[in-house]
């Protein structure tokens, strides 16, 4: 039996998933599962993990249903980011409890010096601050490329902009947080210059 929404958009079946519509969801879940798969089987290799990926990413779509908002309506971008998302994390996790079941334990190291903490406590704030500084969409593309690793294709699919455009913004982007960085580095001289 067909699904009542198999001909319905994407934002149709968002706009009916927020208010709970378990059809609409249905109709998701089965214009996207295939899609999903193969992106989370090329990433991962392995079938099961894969599978368990693309369920994890439905599970929490229908959990955040309510508060759930899709820019541009691009509702299978976003899926298949969060399930590019959801392998890397897997595959992260898996990391660690190898390591763990190895005995592995990072090397001692010696703990950081005052200077060293306070460099690295400007850093941070100096790059956060250069980040808000950025106008909006400068900012946004920005983001979706450190931390959702998405190509200028992608940015530039995802905003409906040119790619040439996200070129642009990435490189003022990475200028000004550059500008930023050269703060530190001379506040962290000044810093061992006084204190030494």
């Amino acid at each position: 039996m067909s699904s009542p929404y198999q001909y319905a958009t994407d934002s149709e079946l968002v706009a009916r998933l927020r208010k709970g519509d378990e059809a609409a969801f249905g109709a998701i879940y089965d214009r996207y599962w295939d899609k999903l798969f193969v992106v989370s089987a090329n990433r991962i290799g392995d079938q099961q993990d894969a599978e368990e990926c693309v369920q994890d990413v439905f599970h929490k779509l229908w959990t955040l249903r309510e508060t759930f908002s899709l820019e541009n309506d691009n509702l299978g971008g976003y899926l298949a980011v969060a399930v590019r998302n959801q392998v890397f994390n897997r595959r992260l996790k898996r990391h660690r409890e190898r390591l763990r079941a190895e005995g592995y334990t990072p090397l001692q190291t010696l703990p950081p010096s005052p200077e060293q903490e306070f460099i690295a406590r400007e850093l941070q704030k100096r790059i956060d601050g250069a980040i808000r500084a950025l106008p909006e969409q400068c900012r946004i593309v920005f983001e979706l490329r450190q931390k959702e690793d998405l190509t200028n294709k992608e940015i530039a699919e995802r905003l409906g902009i040119s790619e040439n455009t996200v070129k642009y913004h990435l490189k003022k982007a990475n200028r000004d947080i550059r500008g930023s960085l050269e703060v530190v580095t001379l506040l962290g001289l000044f810093y061992h210059f006084f204190h030494h």
